[in-house]
């Protein structure tokens, strides 16, 4: 039988509108501290005048800013996750690595300001370098380029599920031997005039608060939406073995990757696929549900989404759930779609590293029916040792991580 390689994580990066990894992202999650303001005056403006928007931390160099703004974002993080594993002056392992980008929409920008100039301002031409700048696959792509990584590279495409499956699938590359490290994480940037008209069409967008950066908010009794944000995760994954050999320093152990489909609705999710997912995260890992210390939810902040993760929780982990402490940061990083499974492992794996398990903020009236614990009193302190983070997307695709305390090394 093929020898199975244990997968660690040894370089984290991520840009949000809240801050970057290496940096504030962290302090101002756990503080509750929420990047949701109103968008810059924009003619024309879209119904939608606020997200979780980007205003520093973004590379400045030509060389970035002449893409997408979800490639250019990619380029950032994909950065400082390489920065951070020791690998962005080494060439040589560079050339060995590959990239899994997730992404819901691509560099839809590039798209939408190609539309608007065909149709609204009736121009006959656009720019040469549209189609291979507004692909799917231009960030992974750019990200090859830029940085040198030789080994394969995909890009996954299943809304809020994207970079979720992405590191899954890269953790599954590595663990039976394709390759021996990948960058893997997810971009997104979707605070353009078609799409955020798109998401006002659907009514599954919050209205304005006050104040306006408590709009989102997961889990309490009086939530009435999402907020969208724009940012980007990256990861690298890699075996333990090639970790050890070049002495990497070590965040967590990625033990555990389920993924399935609802097959039922294309908005409305359901229970049933996300306890399997859940249930096949939980079986690879090898740990029962008890064994979990903190779960990063979905959340949100839709009152059916709420609603029908917070059954599924219950309906794995039973009586356990009453232990076992949930949140939802989308409540300060907005929901970034295709980028959020990445944030949002990247957020457990910090929180298990700082031992502090970031709050669900705005959850002023927490909601009793959901039976659960929803840390909703601001950051507590926690010993963990396994962490697990779910993203479900729009189609019913549904993605679950897991990670743990790196042990016995």
């Amino acid at each position: 039988m093929p020898k199975l390689h244990r997968v660690v994580v040894t370089g984290l990066g991520a840009v949000t509108a809240i801050g970057t990894w290496p940096g504030a992202l962290f302090e101002q999650v756990c503080a509750g501290s929420s990047g949701i303001r109103l968008l810059p005056e924009q003619t024309p403006m879209p119904p939608i005048p606020m997200a979780a928007w980007i205003e520093s931390g973004i590379d400045s160099d030509p060389k970035t800013a002449a893409h997408d703004r979800a490639t250019q974002l990619a380029l950032t993080a994909g950065r400082l996750a390489l920065e951070d594993a020791g690998l962005l002056e080494d060439g040589v392992l560079r050339s060995k690595t590959g990239v899994y980008v997730g992404t819901g929409a691509g560099p839809s920008g590039t798209m939408d300001q190609t539309y608007r100039r065909l149709y609204a301002e009736q121009r006959d031409r656009v720019a040469p370098m549209t189609l291979p700048r507004g692909i799917h696959n231009a960030p992974a792509s750019e990200l090859a380029i830029r940085y040198g990584l030789r080994d394969a590279n995909n890009t996954y495409s299943i809304a809020c599920a994207s970079s979720a499956t992405a590191i899954g699938e890269a953790m599954r590359a590595i663990r039976h031997g394709y390759s021996a490290r990948i960058l893997a994480g997810g971009t997104e940037s979707l605070l353009n005039y078609g799409v955020l008209h798109a998401w006002h069409a659907l009514r599954a967008h919050a209205v304005m608060a006050d104040p306006l950066s408590a709009s989102c908010r997961p889990f309490s009794a009086d939530r009435d939406g999402l907020v969208m944000g724009e940012g980007s995760g990256f990861l690298v994954l890699e075996s333990l073995d090639s970790a050890q050999a070049r002495g990497a320093t070590i965040w967590a152990e990625l033990v555990g990757y389920g993924t399935s489909c609802d097959a039922s609705h294309i908005t409305h999710p359901d229970s049933s696929g996300q306890i399997a997912a859940i249930g096949m995260a939980l079986n690879e890992a090898g740990i029962p549900p008890a064994a979990i210390d903190y779960i990063n939810a979905h959340g949100t902040g839709t009152l059916a989404g709420d609603t029908v993760e917070a059954a599924s929780l219950n309906a794995v982990f039973g009586a356990h759930m009453a232990r076992i402490p949930v949140s939802s940061t989308k409540a300060v990083h907005g929901h970034l779609m295709g980028a959020g499974g990445a944030i949002e492992l990247i957020i457990s794996v910090l929180a298990m590293n700082q031992h502090i398990i970031p709050p669900t903020a705005n959850c002023r009236i927490p909601d009793a029916t959901l039976g659960i614990d929803m840390v909703a009193e601001g950051a507590r302190p926690a010993r963990m040792n396994a962490v697990m983070s779910n993203s479900f997307a729009f189609g019913g695709s549904n993605a679950v991580l897991i990670a743990r305390r790196m042990q016995d090394q």
